[in-house]
């Protein structure tokens, strides 16, 4: 093969490639994410003062990923107006129907435990395009409910702890976000990146992909480098996925 042709087939990989997950978005969304925000942004810090004491409110533009928060009041995470979706956020925001979620359990790194709710607006298509997320700190609550139990039991308590609760991240800065993903996703496989072979490099661009990870500006580059080959092997990686996908077959054995 010629370089020249070998230069085609990298930039027609990276044309291809399946990069932005579902997260595209036409002008006219972009304007309807615009005028929820308009509407919304200002109920934000009133909400947050209802539902005082240890609550954070926080509105999504979805059509500014990854830097998706436009609103935000409350001292629960620390994040900022600018700031990027929770790891979490991301894997449901790139799904094209995500389902609102009300009084869902879920524990920070540190292992502050919070009660959240998550509403999507979407345009008259459907199509979802901004979020509304509501974080409260239960931890105090949740030590005194296990106390509680543990007093009013007259055999072996169980838990209080939700099995199985899921951990979010809730970064200050896109670079966190990302860091955080690789990291899970690194770590599911169980190899060292330095000693992966094609199959296990391919099943964390797998992860990172149904995660949502490509969403992220420079995502491509920044896996790459992690990985120790080049940005075109990551959108060959995605194309075999996104091939892999369209047959309806499982991940690739390597």
């Amino acid at each position: 093969m010629t370089a020249n042709s070998r230069r085609t087939r990298q930039r027609q990989a990276q044309q291809d490639a399946p990069v932005g997950g579902g997260m595209t978005f036409t002008l006219s969304q972009r304007a309807h994410a615009a005028r929820v925000v308009e509407i919304v942004a200002p109920v934000v810090p009133v909400l947050a003062r209802a539902l005082q004491p240890r609550t954070e409110v926080v509105l999504h533009d979805l059509t500014r990923m990854p830097n998706t928060i436009v609103a935000i009041s409350g001292d629960v995470t620390g994040r900022e107006i600018g700031g990027p979706p929770t790891d979490l956020g991301l894997l449901t925001f790139r799904s094209d129907n995500p389902e609102d979620m009300v009084n869902y359990r879920t524990e920070t790194a540190d292992g502050l435990v919070l009660r959240s709710a998550s509403m999507f607006f979407r345009t008259p298509a459907g199509k979802p395009v901004a979020c509304l997320c509501i974080n409260s700190d239960i931890h105090e609550l949740e030590r005194a409910k296990e106390v509680l139990d543990s007093l009013t039991a007259f055999h072996d308590p169980q838990s209080a702890r939700s099995a199985g609760a899921p951990r979010e991240t809730f970064p200050s800065t896109v670079d966190d976000l990302a860091d955080g993903i690789i990291r899970q996703a690194i770590d599911a496989v169980g190899v060292p990146a330095h000693l992966m072979k094609k199959s296990h490099k391919l099943e964390v661009v797998r992860d990172l992909e149904q995660r949502g990870f490509f969403a992220i500006r420079e995502a491509v580059d920044v896996i790459a480098e992690r990985l120790g080959v080049s940005r075109y092997t990551i959108y060959n990686y995605l194309n075999e996925i996104s091939g892999d996908q369209g047959s309806g077959k499982s991940a690739s054995a390597g």
